[in-house]
């Protein structure tokens, strides 16, 4: 991520994560990944070692606040060693995958992207962050020399072509997880205890609805596309993938020193560069309001455009039930799927929009829109229309029950008017009389 045209370039495809660029082979993503070094205290020969590294050594993590365009909101984080002796200075940015990756649109879709970490000149790095006018924080940790030798020692390990991919988990194995990990795994799971506590009652919903507010396409998608398991009340440990709580976390945890005395783990958190924008806003707004008068809007809509004599009402109608049937059909299917038979499961599945959004919408877009067309209902149009609304009212109903309740009232509020309005419009139709002067 360290690129402007790269950042602008990913912006197409993946809008909601945390991005670089760099190169990636077919045949390094085959290397067996051979095992991770052992942590501190399990070796005191390896420790030694480790110490005498560690001593001339300093470990510090830099977090990036928000960017320009939608991807780059969510903010980014680095791990950066510093050796005194040699001057090496280098940040370790754990966001990188490659468009060029064989099969890459087909793993981003089923949520099997492979990302790994590289490393960069610090001063290089944050002149980036600089240049795109984005707020850069640093920690300075306070470690033993045993656990900054060790960490250098898990970074060599993992810049392995064996070791360095991982999957791309945008809420549980990101670049601010890998740096959670990799401190909790050189302070012998000292983060465990105190990250296990609850956080300020955020959920994976409201964080990404609070980020991407102020888009207007990938917000109401975040509303769709997650399920009820978006809506699980966090853990530090689990608010811990933006990479502001986990600096927030991390500066005010206290662990034991080489002696076991307690210490604060940052000692010192400092702002190194302040952007020039609006602050990101601390809760999500309620858009449910504003979801409902759309939602009433169009209802009202549909049933006077079902009323009206014109053809420029008809044709308005007809187009209209094609566009919202037709989109909720596709979006419905790829929500099944998603939540079926991809690794996006974990926060796209048990998502009660199957039922307002589902593959039955398709059919409805046929016979519904044939029948609104020549204004004539027909048993079928009538059935999936009456299908269509009971299923969405169904949805609305099951918001009742507590285990089944999902924070989605956007897309309820939305949907639930309209689908009764067209079930309403396909009934307000002149029934189809047979030649017999009978109707079906």
């Amino acid at each position: 991520m360290v690129v402007s045209a790269i950042r602008r370039a990913a912006g197409l495809v993946a809008a909601v994560m945390l991005i670089a660029s760099s190169s990636l082979t077919a045949q390094a993503v085959e290397l067996a990944p051979t095992p991770k070094p052992p942590a501190p205290g399990v070796s005191a020969t390896l420790d030694s070692a480790r110490a005498e590294r560690g001593a001339r050594m300093s470990v510090a993590i830099f977090t990036y606040g928000p960017g320009a365009f939608v991807f780059e909101k969510f903010g980014h984080i680095a791990l950066a060693l510093t050796d005194s002796t040699t001057g090496e200075d280098i940040a370790l940015n754990w966001g990188m995958f490659d468009f060029d990756q064989p099969n890459f649109l087909a793993r981003f879709l089923t949520g099997d992207t492979k990302y790994w970490m590289a490393g960069y000149r610090t001063a290089d790095f944050n002149a980036a962050y600089m240049g795109e006018n984005r707020t850069i924080r640093k920690l300075d940790l306070q470690l033993t020399a045993v656990q900054r030798g060790a960490i250098a020692d898990f970074v060599r390990w993992n810049a392995q072509d064996a070791n360095k991919y991982y999957r791309y988990d945008y809420y549980a194995d990101n670049c601010a997880t890998r740096v959670r990990d990799v401190l909790n795994w050189a302070l012998r799971g000292q983060l465990d205890v105190p990250f296990a506590e609850p956080g300020s009652g955020r959920t994976w919903r409201n964080e990404t609805a609070r980020i991407t507010a102020s888009d207007p396409l990938v917000y109401p998608g975040i509303q769709v596309a997650l399920g009820r398991n978006a809506d699980h009340v966090l853990t530090k440990w689990e608010e811990s993938f933006l990479p502001d709580l986990l600096a927030n976390h991390l500066a005010a945890l206290t662990v034991n020193d080489v002696n076991g005395a307690p210490v604060k783990l940052v000692a010192r958190d400092s702002v190194l560069f302040t952007a020039d924008r609006a602050p990101m806003p601390e809760v999500a707004p309620s858009r449910v309001p504003m979801a409902l008068v759309l939602g009433v809007v169009l209802a009202v809509l549909v049933v006077l455009l079902s009323g009206a004599g014109s053809a420029l009402a008809r044709g308005v109608l007809v187009a209209f039930s094609g566009l919202w049937f037709g989109v909720g059909g596709l979006l419905g299917t790829a929500l099944l799927l998603a939540g079926a038979v991809t690794k996006h499961a974990p926060y796209m599945g048990a998502n009660l929009t199957v039922l307002q959004l589902h593959p039955l919408m398709l059919l409805a877009a046929v016979v519904v829109t044939v029948a609104l067309w020549r204004r004539t209902r027909t048993g079928a149009a009538a059935g999936v229309a009456a299908l269509v609304a009971l299923l969405s009212v169904v949805g609305l109903m099951l918001q009742l029950v507590p285990v089944l309740s999902q924070q989605s009232g956007v897309v309820l509020a939305v949907v639930v008017p309209v689908q009764v309005a067209f079930a309403v419009a396909v009934r307000r139709l002149r029934p189809r009389v047979r030649p017999d002067g009978a109707t079906p």
